[in-house]
């Protein structure tokens, strides 16, 4: 949290016995856009007074305090250790954490909209992705999916022009958006039919009331790619800024959270990794009110544009969710490497009759998916098994074939699914009480 630096709506109720007055605010505004540790944009966000007056004369900035520093430091080094962390995994363990963290990436989104997902139907179609990428999307949420699964081949979305933001939201979005709610304009929204005014908020209070024409829009997203295309700030401060700016603009009459959690997810994913970037949604759910509140009170004219605080608080929510995928990539090691005795220990309890080469490893790739996988729907397949062991452990497909027909036989393995097949290892052969 910021100490001893006040946002500008309060700073006039700082200074008894009498208040600060508007010119004198006005001062400390310009004290902070022109000091020294301060970054000024060249972005105008649409702002509402408290008396219901808009205004977009104010550029967005922020101040470099010594606290968004530290975060933005945390932020960094945080990345590099879960990547050496993620580095030190199998690669099935890798993948499947993952896949389980987008799982939840997608949940989380939706839930933040009031938008009902289904974990296992999610995972279903990552896998289904994964096996056939160009699969046509027929599926509820197989696009949106898929977008995010590109994120991992280093994919960095372009934004040089408008049109850019309406192909990524008819993509992203597609089938997911009802038909009363595209967008009315050529590319983004513009005027409601008999003269409404779109707000956003609840059916009594307006917390945001954004650019009401296409025109003014377009004006707005084109200053945004600009600022996104100029790289003279830190990659973090410019995502966030980034993502206020377009929930500011709110350029569509439905999707915008989506698609500006999903900017931020993929930019972070580029220029930090995919474990942080996957895990965005999931950090703004866990403390969704603030998230609202840090919103609001910037959309708020009286704090003149200013995102220092907005920057502290989402670089305070990505830490928090950074530390807890460190604590579970360092706990889930220490398993794996327990789990790994446990199956040794097995395997080498049976008779010579067995094939201990292809058991263990069919047991290992099993127990490894049984650690890290999120759920059933994430676990691997036994034609993976099959694959890997050919590829990697030159096991034959008869082997591996045979070994999990004896694993079945000797009940070490259950069969979970049949078409695919797919088989799951009992906890009791590798140790683990409780299901991830």
């Amino acid at each position: 949290m910021v100490k001893n630096y006040h946002s500008l709506s309060k700073e006039k109720y700082l200074h008894k016995p009498q208040m600060v007055s508007k010119e004198e605010i006005d001062q400390i505004y310009q004290s902070r856009l022109h000091g020294v540790s301060s970054y000024q944009t060249n972005l105008y966000p649409f702002l509402t007074n408290k008396n219901g007056v808009q205004t977009n004369k104010y550029p967005i900035f922020f101040v470099y305090l010594p606290e968004i520093v530290r975060l933005e430091s945390n932020l960094r080094d945080n990345s590099n250790q879960i990547k050496r962390l993620a580095e030190a995994l199998p690669g099935i363990a890798k993948r499947q954490f993952l896949n389980s963290l987008l799982v939840s990436e997608i949940t989380y989104t939706n839930i933040i909209e009031g938008v009902k997902t289904d974990r296992g139907e999610i995972s279903t179609i990552i896998r289904d992705n994964e096996s056939d990428p160009k699969r046509p999307s027929h599926k509820r949420l197989q696009s949106t999916i898929r977008m995010y699964q590109e994120t991992q081949s280093n994919h960095l979305i372009e934004i040089e022009y408008l049109k850019d933001f309406r192909e990524i939201y008819d993509s992203l979005l597609e089938g997911e958006i009802e038909q009363d709610k595209l967008p009315n304009g050529k590319l983004f929204r513009d005027k409601l039919s008999k003269g409404e005014k779109l707000r956003i908020g609840d059916a009594v209070h307006t917390v945001h009331v954004p650019p009401q024409t296409e025109e003014n829009i377009s004006e707005a997203l084109s200053s945004l790619i600009e600022f996104m295309n100029n790289d003279d700030l830190p990659s973090i401060y410019k995502s966030l800024i980034t993502h206020f700016f377009f929930e500011n603009t709110h350029p569509f009459l439905d999707g915008n959270g989506r698609m500006g959690r999903y900017l931020l997810s993929t930019y972070i994913s580029h220029k930090y990794d995919h474990f942080t970037g996957f895990s965005v949604a999931t950090a703004i759910h866990s403390r969704v009110q603030t998230y609202y509140r840090i919103f609001k009170e910037a959309d708020q004219a009286e704090n003149y544009a200013e995102l220092t605080f907005f920057i502290d608080e989402m670089l305070q929510l990505l830490v928090a969710q950074q530390e807890e995928i460190i604590a579970t990539l360092s706990e889930d090691r220490q398993k794996l490497t327990q789990i790994g005795a446990n199956i040794k220990h097995q395997v080498n309890s049976l008779d010579e009759k067995y094939d201990k080469e292809a058991i263990h490893a069919v047991l290992f790739y099993l127990g490894e998916s049984k650690l890290f996988a999120g759920n059933r729907e994430l676990g691997i397949l036994d034609n993976d098994i099959i694959e890997l062991n050919s590829k990697t452990g030159n096991i034959s497909i008869r082997r591996t074939r045979d070994a999990i027909i004896q694993l079945e036989n000797m009940q070490w393995i259950k069969e979970i699914n049949g078409r695919p097949k797919q088989h799951e290892i009992l906890n009791e052969i590798i140790g683990l009480k409780d299901k991830k």
